[in-house]
C-alpha cells in the first residue's frame, strides 16, 4: 500500500466484521444498521456516509443502506492490511515499512524482530515466530 492513507477511523473488530456477513439485502435504517453490527449511529453518521457508503434518501430526507451492499463497500475500503516479511507496521507513520538493521530476539519460545522506523525512529516489534509448550 504504498504512498496510499490508511483509513483508521471507521475499522471495525473482529467480531463486528462477522456480524457485517449477515446483513440481509434489504434496506436498513442507520439506527438498524448499527445495532445488526454492534457499533453506535453516529458511527454511520460521522464516518461512513461522509465517506460515501452506498445510501439513498426517500422523500422524508430519511437514510436507508442496503445491507449487502455496506457489507461489500466496507470490505473494499477497509480491506486488511497485508505486511511483506521484511515489513513492520509503524503505529506513528500508519503504514507498513521496511525492516533495516533488525535485532532477533528470543523469549519463552516466542521469536521477534525489533527495529527502527526508518521515516520517524520509533522503534518496531514483529512476531516472527511462535512455539507454545504443550500441557499434558
Amino acid at each position: 500500500m504504498p504512498n496510499e492513507q490508511i483509513k483508521l477511523s471507521g475499522r471495525l473488530n473482529g467480531r463486528q466484521r462477522n456480524r457485517l456477513k449477515s446483513l440481509l439485502n434489504m434496506l436498513y435504517r442507520p439506527n438498524e444498521l448499527a445495532k445488526e453490527i454492534g457499533i453506535s449511529k453516529h458511527q454511520i453518521y460521522r464516518v461512513y456516509i461522509p465517506s460515501d457508503c452506498p445510501h439513498q434518501r426517500d422523500h422524508l430526507n430519511h437514510i436507508w443502506i442496503n445491507g449487502e451492499a455496506f457489507c461489500k463497500w466496507y470490505g473494499s475500503n477497509y480491506s486488511k492490511i497485508r505486511l511483506g516479511k521484511t515489513e513492520a507496521f509503524c503505529l506513528t507513520c500508519k503504514r507498513g515499512v521496511p525492516m533495516i538493521n533488525l535485532v532477533l530476539k528470543k523469549k519463552d519460545g516466542l521469536t521477534y524482530a525489533l527495529c527502527k522506523c526508518p521515516n520517524c525512529g520509533r522503534k518496531l516489534a514483529k512476531i516472527i515466530n511462535q512455539n507454545y509448550r504443550q500441557i499434558r
